[in-house]
C-alpha cells in the first residue's frame, strides 16, 4: 500500500514539473520582442523623368555642361564620377574623368566607371543608348529649360537625384529662391528708377551671332532679358531669328553681346552701324557660354546688366548715404571727457 502511494505521488511530482516547464515556455516566447518593421524612407526610391533610383547614387556621370555646373552650385559634385569633355566650369570639374560628350560619348570609359546613372541635357545617339542599356546603366535627360518655371524645376529635379525627394527637392527650391531673388531685387531698382521723371525703360537685344541671331520670346535667354527690367525687342519672334524683313523695328537701346563680337565689328557691318546703341558705344560684351549654362553665373550677368543699362537705378539713396556717413563720423567721436 506504501508503495502505491510512493509511486502514486511520483507521478503527481513529474506531472507538475511537466505542466511548469511547459507554462514556462510559453512565457519566455511570449516575452520575445516582436520583430519591427525598418521605417520606409522618405527619400527614395524617387522618379525623375523616366528613371526610378532606389537609393543615392554614388557615382555619377554629367555629360552636359550646364548640369554638372548646376550640380557643383548646388554642392552635390563629390557624387560626380565623370564629366563631358565640355565641362570646363567650374575649375574643379577639369579634375574629373572626361567621357567624351553627349554626342560622342566615351561608352567604354563609362561602362567601365560603373556609374549609378548618366545625366545628359539631350539624347544620346542610338548606338551608344543601346550599348549603356545593354549594360545596366541608367541615363536620365533633363531637358533644357525655356522658362524661369522649368528653370526652378530643373533645380529641384537634380536635387532629388543627388539627395532624395524632400531634401534634394529643398535645396533646388532653397537655390532658386537665392538666384531668382537676386534677379527680383534688380528689376525692382530698375523699375522704381523708371518711374521717375529721369527714367526711361530700355529696349535691348540678346545678340548672340551676327547679324540677327538674337534670343527671342520663345526662348529662356530671351525671358530673362526682359525679367532684368528690359523691352525685348525680339520678344515677337521666334526660334533665334530677328526677321530681315522687319530690320527697320531693329532699333535697341542696349545691345548686349557674346564677347566674340566686338565693337569694330559691329561698326564695320551695314546692319548695326548706323544703330544708335553702336554709335554711342551703348553695347556690352559678355560670355554667353557662361551665360546659357544656367547656373548662378547667369544670375551674376543679369544683375551687372541691369547696373551697366541702369547706373542710376543703383546709385546709393543719398539719404542712405547720409545716415551712413553720420553714423562712422559719430563711431570715430572720442568719447567727452566728463
Amino acid at each position: 500500500m506504501m508503495k502505491k502511494k510512493i509511486g502514486a505521488a511520483f507521478l503527481a511530482l513529474c506531472l507538475l514539473l511537466s505542466l511548469a516547464g511547459c507554462s514556462g515556455g510559453e512565457s519566455s516566447s511570449g516575452s520575445l520582442p516582436e520583430e519591427e518593421d525598418e521605417p520606409e524612407s522618405l527619400e527614395y526610391p524617387v522618379k525623375v523623368g523616366d528613371v526610378t533610383l532606389d537609393a543615392m547614387p554614388e557615382k555619377v556621370i554629367s555629360l552636359s555642361p550646364s548640369l554638372t555646373e548646376i550640380v557643383f552650385d548646388l554642392g552635390y559634385e563629390d557624387q560626380l564620377a565623370g564629366v563631358s569633355a565640355y565641362c570646363d566650369w567650374p575649375e574643379a570639374a577639369k579634375d574629373l574623368p572626361a567621357m567624351g560628350t553627349a554626342g560622342a560619348p566615351d561608352v567604354s570609359a563609362i561602362q567601365k566607371a560603373k556609374p549609378d546613372l548618366v545625366l545628359l541635357s539631350s539624347g544620346l545617339p542610338q548606338e551608344q543608348w543601346l550599348a549603356l542599356q545593354q549594360a545596366d546603366i541608367e541615363v536620365l535627360v533633363l531637358a533644357r529649360p525655356t522658362t524661369l518655371k522649368e528653370l526652378e524645376a530643373l533645380y529641384q529635379d537634380l536635387g532629388r537625384v543627388f539627395a532624395g525627394d524632400l531634401t534634394g527637392a529643398a535645396r533646388g527650391e532653397e537655390f532658386f529662391t537665392e538666384q531668382n531673388g537676386r534677379l527680383e531685387d534688380a528689376a525692382e531698382k530698375v523699375e522704381a528708377y523708371c518711374r521717375t521723371e529721369e527714367g526711361k525703360k530700355l529696349s535691348a537685344v540678346y545678340l548672340r551671332m551676327l547679324d540677327y541671331v538674337v534670343a527671342t520670346g520663345d526662348t529662356l535667354e530671351g525671358k530673362l532679358l526682359e525679367a532684368a527690367g528690359f523691352d525685348n525687342i525680339a520678344g515677337a519672334y521666334g526660334e533665334w531669328l530677328f526677321p530681315f524683313d522687319m530690320a527697320s523695328l531693329y532699333t535697341p537701346n542696349v545691345i548686349f553681346c557674346d564677347d566674340s563680337i566686338t565693337i569694330p565689328m559691329l561698326e564695320q557691318n551695314n546692319n548695326y552701324k548706323g544703330l544708335t546703341a553702336v554709335k554711342q558705344d551703348i553695347v556690352y560684351s559678355y560670355d554667353f557660354t557662361a551665360f546659357e549654362r544656367l547656373g548662378s553665373r547667369t544670375f551674376d550677368i543679369l544683375v551687372d546688366m541691369a547696373e551697366k543699362a541702369y547706373p542710376d537705378a543703383f546709385a546709393s539713396d543719398p539719404e542712405e548715404e547720409e545716415g551712413d556717413a553720420e553714423g562712422s563720423s559719430s563711431e570715430e567721436d572720442p568719447p567727452s571727457a566728463e
